[in-house]
């Protein structure tokens, strides 16, 4: 079977001068703005646009088949924001594969706003099911990338969860089944748990996990790719039958790096790559194995 190499990014969180509206005061967006201000989030994303650079030019020597960004592009949700980061990404130049993540549809407006998805655009095609923009499949070499939207627009400021909601469930559930042979990797911002195992916590949680690890199990799904939480892990998660990788943050200082994937059949190589500070590239680091379930079709 012919190796497929996925590139893992996610959480970018970047920063850009935006327009605020009188909403913008009243809400979670103002919340969001305090933690970058004054709690260090700012600094620790200080060296986002230098990260990126790097990033495109290590694409660029060592081409993937595909990038696979898991979300957070943006730190405030803002259009000029998330369009920044698409630039920074070089959406337009690269092979990508792309889902939201929570600070992309930080509020109901910005969920609303389509900003991400006209960023994006290039990263975000694929079959869908009776027009509906989410979830959507790509086939890329012999294995399916299947992306689902799993954040919404909250309105309380301590608010982080996601949602997939009872009808993208039915439709990923549809599209899964429609699916010809292949591997599928099912990419989400959210997490199936923490590094540990344990569910992630009560305000930064997906709400409907249960019902999406179901329909993930019932249609095959062999791998799970997210981000959400800045740290990069993989494991098993207690209950279910594939693993998942967790990218991390692919700009924050401390953590800055991303998972590269090569997938043979029911065999996963992972290399992690670590920004590299004073020769501003990205540097190897552990490597990993997995053996993905096998869905006969």
């Amino acid at each position: 079977m012919t190796t497929v190499r996925l590139v893992h990014i996610s959480d970018v969180h970047v920063m850009a001068r935006s327009r605020w509206g009188l909403r913008d005061y009243l809400g979670k967006r103002l919340t969001s703005w305090i933690n970058l201000r004054f709690r260090g989030r700012a600094k620790a994303f200080a060296r986002t646009e230098a990260i990126l650079s790097a990033l495109r030019q290590h694409l660029r020597d060592q081409p993937p088949d595909a990038v696979v960004f898991s979300g957070d592009s943006s730190a405030l949700g803002f259009r000029e924001e998330i369009a920044l980061a698409a630039e920074w990404l070089g959406v337009a130049t690269l092979s990508g594969f792309a889902v939201p993540g929570n600070h992309d549809y930080l509020t109901p407006l910005a969920a609303r706003s389509g900003a991400f998805e006209r960023a994006f655009a290039p990263w975000l095609t694929g079959g869908r099911i009776d027009g509906q923009f989410y979830p959507f499949a790509r086939k890329v070499g012999p294995l399916w990338l299947v992306g689902v939207n799993s954040c919404v627009g909250n309105l309380l400021p301590q608010d982080a969860r996601g949602r997939v909601g009872v009808e993208q469930l039915a439709r990923l559930e549809r599209l899964l089944s429609e699916l010809d042979a292949g591997p599928r990797v099912l990419v989400t911002h959210y997490p199936v748990c923490q590094r540990d195992g344990r569910p992630d916590k009560r305000f930064h949680e997906l709400r409907d996990l249960a019902d999406l690890v179901r329909v993930a199990e019932a249609g095959g799904v062999a791998l799970w790719l997210h981000g959400h939480r800045h740290d990069p892990y993989h494991l098993v998660p207690p209950g279910c039958s594939f693993p998942v990788i967790c990218a991390g943050s692919t700009t924050q200082s401390g953590v800055e790096g991303f998972c590269e994937t090569a997938i043979d059949g029911e065999n996963l190589t992972a290399r992690s790559f670590r920004f590299d500070g004073p020769s501003g590239a990205f540097a190897e680091g552990d490597g990993f194995k997995l053996r993905l379930r096998h869905f006969g079709r």
